[in-house]
């Protein structure tokens, strides 16, 4: 016996082969000239209606080549995309609570203060230390700058001295020369040429060693300045430590302390969720590819729906599926834990589309009719897939003209023509025409 393979019924949500609803028709050949009797035995006279001189009317379609996508729907729940407990970094005692629960606060904004007088104390003696350090090297710089120049007036005054001394004493040789003067007046002067050397050496030497010297005291005062300028930072960050600020925008879901309380460091503050909303659903492995970072989906409740992107998909199956996360991207969100349905479109099969109403089964193989030359021909097909009304198979050519409901005991070969023709194909040189749109009967 030969049967008709209907289309699913679960609204598109099936995919491969196994999702056909299959009924009794009539019985169907290839050999075109009759039907099998109750015993298997062949029959002399053609069924009503498929004789040789009888023309059949049918429906059909032309088949085309595409992708049966079909629409899912996977179970959701709203979450936060962002959620942290917030600790305190410090101990203390919990002076003020700024926001409360459901608040929405800023990112760095301050939720709570507590007070520990012992970072205070700790930030006013680093202040004090700077300041010290501070104070020093003012005085110090001031010093050195002093010293220095007394120094180098000393070593101008002596360059000013050998000037003069040599000044002098070549005036003294010049007489010497011509006998205006002793010589032993030239002698006494080349000693104090000698001794204004000396002194300026002298003098430019001890500006060089305590350039050296204040240059080293200098740098060590400027290096305690530094460290206590470190050190004053770290009592003041350790000091803010006592304000426990939001890490990002948010809303506060959960407050673990109140006004009074002592609290050690570490101790869970409060809890913190983000504005944005996003959705994990867990799609089948086999389509999770079809799901890329940026592909559009939408969440379903009630009447509602609410556009979402696709934010993170890790491709790797966990337990035969892939958890996919997308994000609201709409100004408007559900509230967080609605429960709803994600809604995307995935790919089932590539192949011909037929009408799901065109497949026959008999025994163990599916086949279709299509029209050529005016004649129903028997192709066997192999289903890839079915949504909906649809189906892609393989064993045909797009193009083909599809009967989209074969009549009972259609027979292979049979004289047929297309009913919203109402022309019979006999003389047709091609794929028979007409027919409903791609996809089957409105």
């Amino acid at each position: 016996m030969g049967y008709r393979l209907g289309h699913d019924d679960a609204g598109g949500t099936s995919g491969g082969t196994g999702g056909f609803q299959v009924g009794p028709t009539g019985s169907g050949t290839r050999t075109g000239q009759g039907a099998s009797g109750q015993n298997g035995q062949t029959q002399g006279t053609a069924r009503p209606g498929q004789g040789q001189g009888v023309i059949t009317p049918v429906q059909a379609t032309t088949a085309k080549a595409g992708t049966l996508r079909a629409e899912r729907r996977l179970t959701g729940t709203v979450a936060a995309a962002q959620s942290v407990t917030v600790p305190t970094r410090t101990s203390g005692t919990v002076t003020a609570v700024l926001v409360g629960v459901g608040a929405n606060v800023q990112e760095g904004q301050t939720v709570l203060r507590l007070s520990n007088p012992d970072l205070n104390t700790a930030v006013a003696s680093a202040q004090n230390a700077l300041e010290t350090a501070q104070v020093q090297l003012r005085t110090q710089t001031r010093d050195v700058q002093t010293a220095r120049a007394q120094l180098q007036q000393q070593v101008n005054a002596a360059q000013t001295s050998l000037a003069n001394a040599e000044k002098n004493l070549a005036a003294l040789q010049k007489l010497a020369a011509i006998g205006a003067v002793a010589r032993n007046e030239v002698d006494a002067q080349v000693v104090q040429v000698q001794t204004a050397r000396t002194s300026l050496s002298t003098a430019q030497a001890n500006l060089a060693q305590n350039t050296h010297a204040q240059t080293e005291g200098l740098a060590e005062a400027q290096l305690a300045v530094q460290k206590a300028q470190i050190n004053l930072k770290q009592a003041q960050d350790a000091a803010d430590a006592a304000r426990v600020t939001a890490p990002f925008s948010g809303q506060i879901t959960a407050l673990n302390v109140s006004e009074g309380q002592y609290v050690p460091a570490n101790s869970t503050a409060f809890t913190l969720v983000s504005r944005q909303r996003q959705v994990t659903v867990n799609v089948p492995a086999t389509e999770a590819a079809a799901l890329p970072v940026g592909a559009a989906m939408t969440f379903v409740v009630g009447q509602q729906k609410y556009p979402l992107k696709v934010t993170e998909n890790p491709g790797a199956p966990t337990g035969g599926s892939v958890p996919i996360v997308a994000r609201f991207t709409g100004t408007q969100t559900p509230a967080l834990g609605s429960v709803g349905s994600v809604v995307y479109t995935a790919k089932v099969a590539t192949g011909v589309l037929v009408p799901s109403t065109a497949l026959q089964a008999d025994n163990e193989q599916t086949y279709l009719f299509t029209i050529e030359n005016g004649q129903a021909q028997q192709q066997q097909v192999t289903v890839l897939g079915q949504a909906g009304t649809q189906s892609a198979v393989s064993g045909i050519e797009a193009g083909a003209q599809v009967i989209t409901q074969p009549p009972t005991g259609l027979l292979d070969g049979a004289r047929v023509t297309t009913a919203n023709r109402g022309a019979t194909q006999q003389n047709a040189s091609g794929p028979g025409a007409g027919g409903p749109p791609p996809g089957g009967m409105p």
